[in-house]
């Protein structure tokens, strides 16, 4: 459902169907080409205010900035791919800042999320033509760069492996960590690596190396509470072992433990082998 505001901008433009992102594009243009429009002027106002009191005593603009505005913005559907996803809204303020060469929107106020890589396009003075063109060589950039998220698969069902990965890059690789928040969830580090703009070669080589570091992490916390002991067993008894470990499909380190747990438990297996071997050592 529409939003309708009744305020004084609206009364000025003569539509009363809010917009975020027309009130945005119509900021940002008076901000960079109305040399006359200066938002300190209107001190104690919001930024629907601060544009209405500028245009009231300049209603002579109003049809020629409505009319910029319809030759401006490219359609809805053009822009509909581009999600809330923090990812892709990141990437894509970055790709449309290099197609355009238009970065300041970021120094005036907080543009969440798709509203920031939007409002650069929609400020950029080309033809809409081109624009849309351009959305649709960024839609299947975006596309092709998606596909190959197969190289981070192993980071996604654990957040504990991303913010494992943070540990081992500020340990091994403190330089490309300079300017980035810590990784907390998977998202933050296919952003990293979106940002940091690796050949295929090196993200796997790093990716390779941090797999590898979490690898000897877990097999370090897996031998606390454990000692190596080296001894000799018969060769009949090591055929014994491999047999039994295969049977029930555990290692032979965690079938030794459970003979020791079960006899421990019971004592009646040992004590027997014992006075058996007296006997025979007797007899």
């Amino acid at each position: 459902m529409a939003l309708h505001l009744e305020d004084a901008l609206s009364q000025v433009l003569g539509e009363t169907e809010y917009s975020n992102r027309h009130d945005i594009w119509l900021w940002y243009t008076l901000l960079f080409y109305e040399t006359r429009f200066n938002p300190n002027d209107y001190s104690d106002t919001g930024m629907r205010d601060k544009m209405a009191r500028y245009l009231q005593t300049r209603t002579w603009r109003v049809d020629e900035l409505l009319k910029e505005r319809r030759k401006q913005l490219v359609h809805k559907r053009d822009i509909e791919w581009i999600t809330e996803d923090r990812r892709v809204a990141e990437w894509m303020t970055k790709e449309i800042q290099n197609s355009t060469g238009h970065s300041q929107l970021k120094n005036y106020f907080d543009l969440k999320e798709k509203d920031l890589p939007i409002a650069i396009l929609d400020v950029w003075q080309r033809d809409i033509t081109q624009k849309a063109n351009l959305l649709r060589d960024l839609e299947q950039r975006w596309k092709s760069h998606k596909a190959n998220d197969r190289v981070y698969a192993w980071f996604k069902d654990d957040d504990q492996k991303s913010q494992f990965a943070w540990d081992w890059l500020e340990k091994n690789s403190f330089v490309v960590t300079l300017g980035s928040a810590p990784f907390e969830t998977f998202e933050d580090i296919l952003i990293f690596f979106d940002k940091a703009n690796y050949s295929r070669e090196q993200k796997e080589l790093y990716i390779g190396k941090i797999k590898k570091g979490w690898t000897q992490k877990k097999y370090r916390e897996n031998l606390k509470g454990k000692a190596q002991y080296n001894f000799v067993l018969s060769d009949k008894a090591i055929v014994s072992l491999e047999k039994l470990a295969s049977r029930y499909e555990v290692s032979r380190a965690r079938l030794l433990e459970i003979l020791i747990e079960m006899e421990a438990e019971k004592n009646d297996h040992v004590p027997e082998k014992i006075r058996t071997a007296q006997l025979l050592k007797t007899s």
